[in-house]
């Protein structure tokens, strides 16, 4: 073989690959680009601006835009590159209009319709090709790229008139630089959808200490402003039961023993309001807490209100976990309570209390009983401040228990719920994390 021939042929192959690789180089250095200046735009209209900055520049296109599907499924221009503005010979304000909410046909949607890249090097003569407005810049070679997320087809990078006509390696040239944009186009949104987030929490944090500063100056008025007239009302009520009462009949005697229990009921009223106001705001003291040695005292503690009735206590063994001890003593003790108040009408009460520690994220409590139960359809209100599903004549009650055991597990980062049949039993759960269990 001609050993000229063979020079020439490695010279050409030598250029192939100087080509090649100045082709990858580019096209790594716009990536690059987009991805660095991008973080400095203010607007999605300045990164596609970008984008299509370096995409004219890769292909030695003249003009070119960018743009998005609508909800509507219509085609709405994001920018125009800057070369493309110069082009265009309709007024802006009209251009505006125009490039908003388009059908998706001529060679411009094609690509869209078909869901791959589309070259166009005699836009005039292709079959799909339709008359544009007076001042629409002239097509000469055409490249659409379509810009796709999660699988679908969200948008399109359009170029065009590049004097040699578009290749192959121009396209994929492009479908690389798509990848980029809209990766830098969602990260930026996602950005924008967090800042959004943290604004909103910013104000439900706010609100809640504008509505816990609330709450603080409601609890100093009970404490202050409701507790003096009730404490002369009860006064005045033990300096008349310590007079002579002989002169008053029955009825009034009635009458008296009334407004004494009205007070009593009052007080304690006060009381749990305080208490739940405070359980909002005490600072929790977390510590390991033995849930069977926990349980057995709340019931040693309330032997005296089960005194003379018949009481089957089935404690399961109970777990090791981490919480606040006062808190979660509070919860046991107002839940079981509850159970014994709810049984006494039963010749011989059944109280269950147990754990499950099958979920690999958290434990849940029960503590069932064989009592009054309640109507399901009211479960919602169960665990709401003051809300009560039995006559206060029938069971006594503030209707705070409940709403400070639910404070006191959301603040444990736990949940409550309840199941219930009228007269057939209730059985109440709350569940605490797994995460620091030992």
């Amino acid at each position: 073989m001609d050993k000229n021939k063979i020079t020439d042929a490695k010279i050409s192959e030598q250029g192939r690959v100087d080509e090649s690789t100045g082709r990858q180089v580019a096209l790594l250095t716009a990536i690059i680009s987009i991805f660095r200046e991008s973080t400095e735009c203010e607007t999605e209209e300045e990164v596609a601006q970008v984008c299509l900055k370096y995409a004219e520049e890769l292909t030695g296109s003249r003009i070119g835009f960018i743009g998005e599907l609508n909800p509507e499924g219509l085609f709405d221009t994001t920018t125009l590159s800057q070369a493309g503005w110069e082009a265009c010979r309709i007024p802006r304000p009209e251009a505006y209009t125009l490039l908003k909410s388009m059908p998706n046909r001529g060679i411009n949607r094609l690509g869209l319709r078909e869901n791959a890249s589309w070259i166009i090097n005699d836009p005039a003569s292709h079959p799909d090709a339709i008359e544009k407005p007076a001042g629409h810049p002239q097509l000469n070679s055409f490249l659409g790229v379509p810009l796709r997320f999660v699988g679908g087809i969200i948008g399109m990078i359009a170029l065009a008139n590049k004097e040699s006509g578009y290749t192959l390696d121009d396209q994929h040239d492009v479908e690389a630089l798509s990848v980029a944009f809209v990766e830098t186009l969602n990260r930026r949104r996602a950005e924008n959808k967090i800042n959004e987030l943290n604004e909103e929490l910013k104000r439900h944090v706010q609100q809640a200490e504008a509505a816990n500063k609330e709450l603080e100056a409601f609890s100093y008025s009970v404490s202050h402003d409701l507790r003096a007239p009730l404490r002369h009302v009860t006064g005045f009520v033990e300096l008349l039961n310590k007079r002579d009462l002989g002169a008053l009949d029955e009825k009034s005697r009635h009458y008296l023993e009334v407004i004494s229990e009205a007070a009593q009921k009052m007080g304690a009223l006060i009381d749990d309001i305080l208490a739940f106001s405070r359980m909002g705001r005490i600072e929790m003291m977390k510590t390991r807490i033995d849930f069977s040695k926990l349980v057995q005292e709340v019931i040693n503690e309330l032997k005296e209100e089960a005194q003379g009735r018949d009481v089957v206590w089935e404690v399961a063994p109970l777990p090791v976990l981490e919480g606040d001890a006062a808190m979660l003593r509070l919860v046991m003790s107002n839940l079981i309570s509850n159970s014994l108040k709810y049984t006494r009408r039963r010749s011989q009460a059944r109280i269950e209390i147990g754990a499950i520690s099958d979920d690999p994220i958290e434990t849940h409590f029960y503590i069932k009983d064989n009592g009054a139960g309640f109507d399901m359809k009211y479960v919602d209100k169960l665990f709401g401040l003051f809300q009560r599903l039995h006559d206060a004549e029938e069971f006594a009650g503030t209707g705070v228990g409940l709403a400070n055991v639910q404070r006191i597990i959301h603040r444990h980062g736990g949940r409550v719920w309840a199941k219930g049949e009228v007269d057939r039993g209730a059985a109440f759960w709350f569940s605490l994390p797994k995460a620091k269990s030992v």
